[in-house]
């Protein structure tokens, strides 16, 4: 399935894994698997939804690194809680978000930043790079073609 040009292009690439709550998000796993193994370093962000259908402990099990779920974790006592969106953001050198929602493509759009997830990919200067998982009817809806629309105007690159 690997070839010599993607492992390449991957191999020592930083790159944020983002994940919705969408019946889809366990395919992240097996996307997290592949990019670790063509050699990026990979850090897992994961909206609220997104931990109700696969478990954060899967994405750091596989990844050995923390995984963002909250903006503001009740426990812990880093310095730096609440600024680890941009640590993250100036970090990585590609965001990809698989599976995304069509809820989280429209705070994307409108750079409504209300959970770890929409905040970093808000603060972001890498590329983005999406791939929308939800029933056909979500899709084809005008709204949610507006919003992949928008974005694609705006440079993120659209997985379909």
């Amino acid at each position: 399935m690997a070839n010599a040009a993607g492992q390449s292009f991957l191999k020592g690439k930083k790159i944020l894994l983002g994940v919705c709550g969408s019946i889809a998000a366990y395919k992240s796993v097996y996307l997290l698997r592949e990019l670790i193994k063509r050699g990026s370093d990979v850090r897992v962000v994961m909206t609220p939804a997104a931990a109700q259908f696969v478990a954060p402990l899967t994405f750091s099990s596989l990844s050995h690194h923390q995984v963002y779920v909250e903006m503001f974790p009740s426990k812990g006592g880093s310095l730096s809680v609440g600024v680890e969106h941009i640590e993250l953001a100036l970090w990585a050198d590609l965001m990809i978000v698989a599976p995304i929602t069509a809820t989280t493509i429209a705070k994307l759009r409108y750079g409504i930043a209300d959970n770890m997830l929409t905040t970093l990919a808000l603060a972001l200067r890498a590329p983005l790079m999406i791939a929308p998982a939800m029933d056909a009817d979500m899709y084809l809806k005008d709204a949610t073609q507006e919003n992949i629309g928008k974005l694609k105007e705006r440079g993120v690159l659209i997985v379909e």
